[in-house]
């Protein structure tokens, strides 16, 4: 043989070798080593060769980079030719931190795929996942649930009809009839699918999500809280905090709103309201580019509007073109038993009241400076104080009457469509 040809020899040894030892690697991985079994018998069915396994079966294998995979159960019908295992009674698959339990199920061993079924268990850490079906796919390290589903973890519960879960970044992907409870402020949403990271205690909902949480005041009183939109984020981090995005609707006793984002944070019991936010209160509605909500004894506080500040609230239910209305570039409304109490308008502060003697229409005022106060009793104005830069016009009733639109302030507009609950759904007017 010259040394050419001995050269192209080892050139194709290296080729072969490699492969050879590959196609034996992926065969080794396929062969289950039975460890044992209390009694074995060697049966026949449908012309395949089967080998009936009672008590105490014990068997193992090694998939390629997916760690030793180790099955136990009470009964088991190994198929030979399919590589199949069938198992019943107690059956259990051990695989790293993951424990799969079942009443029954099959395990196909060059898939290496394992199928429970008739109620499945999965453990792994602090998470708990059951369901009547399940199929762990060995190598993905992939689990899918299906019928019955729920999902336990140290901050929520998750139940659906079907539940994807991903271990290397334990991630759950829940679809159908979807329900997310989180545990430490008692908070349950709805939806068709989401997306749950355990580690980053984030989930993510994309399908009309719906969050309800009902509160009970110190007097013993239940208010319900409901919150609609496109997509809600669920954050339990540093700050416990939901964020509902696009299409915001909430409704909490009397006061409901529609926004373009929302952001609940639980433990401060505040809200915030962004992108065109309107809020209507009893019979005030109120506009601004960020609104400020906050809660005390699970009652509403305070409204805190920041720029393009406005309140509007009608007159008079006769005269239904006239309109009480307040702006400013920031406005608080301070609320006590869930009634008006003050409004405080700061820089830039305009109003406009129309009068009645006797319950007669009386004309109107109109007034603005640095700051007006108004003071409310029983939810109607009682005092008015204008402060700094003082200015003020009475307009007649003779001048305004059926002429109401042209004395509006700038920026006035009402808005359609306000949120109501119905049960625990939000419906518009």
């Amino acid at each position: 043989m010259t040394r050419t040809m001995k050269i192209c020899v080892f050139y194709i040894l290296l080729c072969i070798i490699p492969i050879f030892f590959c196609n034996s690697s992926a065969q080794q991985s396929n062969i289950i080593d039975l460890r044992h079994a209390d009694t074995l018998r060697g049966r026949i069915i449908n012309g395949e060769e089967v080998r009936e396994l009672i008590g105490n079966v014990h068997f193992v294998q090694y998939p390629a980079n997916s760690g030793i995979v180790k099955v136990w159960c009470d009964r088991a019908l190994r198929y030979i030719a399919q590589n199949k295992i069938e198992l019943y009674g107690n059956v259990k698959v051990i695989r790293d931190s993951v424990t799969l339990r079942s009443n029954e199920g099959i395990y196909y061993g060059d898939l290496r795929l394992m199928q429970g079924q008739k109620g499945v268990e999965l453990e792994r850490g602090k998470t708990f996942l059951t369901a009547l079906n399940a199929k762990y796919f060995i190598d993905e390290k992939r689990t899918v649930f299906w019928e019955n589903v729920r999902l336990a973890d140290t901050a929520s519960v998750i139940t659906c009809g079907a539940l994807n879960y991903f271990e290397t970044d334990a991630r759950s992907v829940a679809t159908f009839d979807v329900h997310l409870f989180e545990k430490a402020n008692a908070i349950d949403i709805y939806g068709d699918s989401l997306v749950h990271f355990e580690k980053q205690k984030y989930t993510r909902v994309m399908k009309n999500p719906r969050l309800v949480k009902i509160d009970t005041s110190a007097a013993g009183i239940i208010d319900t809280m409901v919150v609609e939109s496109r997509i809600m984020e669920s954050y339990q981090d540093t700050t416990d905090r939901f964020v509902a995005i696009d299409n915001v609707r909430m409704v909490k006793s009397d006061l409901s709103s529609r926004c373009g984002t929302s952001v609940y944070f639980t433990e401060k019991d505040m809200i915030l309201l962004y992108a065109s936010p309107v809020i209507w209160s009893g019979g005030n509605q109120i506009t601004g580019d960020t609104i400020n909500v906050t809660m005390e004894d699970k009652k509403l506080r305070s409204l805190r509007v920041k720029n393009r500040a406005m309140a509007v609230s009608q007159a008079d239910t006769i005269l239904s073109n006239r309109y009480n209305q307040l702006t400013g570039r920031e406005l608080t409304m301070y609320f006590r038993a869930d009634k008006l109490e003050q409004i405080d308008v700061q820089r830039s502060a305009t109003s406009l009241y129309f009068l009645f003697d006797n319950n007669e229409p009386n004309g109107a005022n109109k007034s603005s400076g640095d700051r007006i106060i108004i003071d409310f009793i029983g939810g109607r104005a009682d005092k008015i104080k204008v402060i700094g830069g003082v200015q003020g016009q009475y307009l007649p009733e003779k001048m305004i009457f059926n002429n109401e639109a042209n004395y509006n302030l700038d920026g006035f507009k009402l808005f359609e469509n306000r949120p109501q609950r119905e049960g625990l759904k939000i419906i518009s007017e």
